[in-house]
């Protein structure tokens, strides 16, 4: 287990030290794109974009991982409810396995939770994302717009009775979807 794991919002000045700690992140990954780096870039520019859930763990000053929050919607005809995406979440491969992903997951939760913000949705692991409370999506009326295995869609209400009444398609930030 990983000692001395500190969490902290970006600053200014860190898109380059996160551009590069993705990257080595999903460097190996079979999964990815390799392009959760771009993503990032891309969003940084959007009004989804708040430094304060873009968040940098750190164990003693070197940098090992990162996630990121943007705002998101859930839309039907009559209402649009504000939501979280989760993605990326990155920890350098030889920090994996150090809780350097649970103390990302559980600060990005308090400080969305501290903005205000009802709910988190993700496309992940289940086995890593219920731990923290992520339910299946198919236990509520909310679909996403594009296609994914059923287990790997999750959300978690922030508060109690969050998603009562909520149903809908998500809306992801401009640039979310983008390749």
């Amino acid at each position: 287990m990983a000692a001395d794991i500190s969490v902290r919002a970006e600053r200014a000045g860190d898109a380059s030290l996160i551009s590069a700690l993705v990257k080595r992140a999903y460097a190996n990954v079979a999964y990815s794109d390799h392009r959760e780096h771009l993503m990032i870039e891309r969003l940084r520019g959007t009004d989804a974009f708040l430094p304060a859930l873009s968040l940098v763990a750190s164990v003693g000053d070197e940098p090992v991982g990162h996630v990121l929050l943007t705002k998101a919607h859930i839309r039907n005809q009559r209402r649009v409810v504000e939501t979280l995406a989760l993605a990326p979440l990155s920890v350098v491969p030889e920090h994996q396995l150090q809780d350097v992903g649970a103390r990302l997951v559980e600060a990005a939760h308090d400080q969305a939770a501290e903005l205000g913000f009802q709910s988190i949705i993700l496309v992940g692991i289940p086995g890593y994302y219920h731990r923290f409370g992520y339910q299946p999506l198919s236990r509520y009326p909310i679909v996403l717009p594009f296609a994914a295995p059923g287990d790997n869609c999750m959300i978690l209400p922030l508060q109690p009775d969050a998603l009562r009444g909520v149903a809908g398609m998500v809306e992801y930030p401009q640039g979310w979807l983008e390749h």
